[in-house]
C-alpha cells in the first residue's frame, strides 16, 4: 500500500500541466491539472471493474448457498440417521441380552 501511495504522489507531482475537460455537446469547459484526470479515470475503472468482476461471480456465490444448504441438509439427516442406528443397536443389544438372560 505504501508503494502504491507513493507512486500516486510521484505521478501526481510529476503530471501538474492544466488541461481542459471538454464536456461536449455541452457547453462546459473545466480546467483541471492531468493528475485529476488521470486518477479520477483509473478509479472510475477500478470501481466499473470491480462491479463487472462481482455481477459475473453471482451464479458462482448462488451456486454456492446452495450447495451449502444441501451440504447442511445432508449433515442434519447423517445425524438423524446416525441417531436411529444408535438407537437400533440399544435395542438389539438389549433384545439379544435378554434372549441370553432368559437362556440361562
Amino acid at each position: 500500500m505504501v508503494v502504491i501511495g507513493a507512486v500516486v504522489i510521484l505521478f501526481t507531482i510529476s503530471n501538474r500541466a492544466t488541461v481542459i475537460l471538454d464536456f461536449w455537446p455541452l457547453p462546459f469547459f473545466l480546467p483541471t491539472p492531468l493528475y485529476r484526470v488521470v486518477l479520477a479515470a483509473a478509479f472510475l475503472g477500478f470501481i466499473f471493474g470491480g462491479l463487472v468482476a462481482w455481477i459475473s461471480a453471482g451464479s458462482a456465490r448462488s451456486r454456492a448457498r446452495r450447495e451449502e444448504r444441501r451440504a447442511s441438509n445432508l449433515e442434519k439427516d447423517l445425524t438423524t440417521l446416525q441417531d436411529k442406528i444408535g438407537a437400533l443397536e440399544d435395542k438389539n443389544k438389549d433384545a439379544a441380552t435378554g434372549k441370553k438372560g432368559k437362556a440361562t
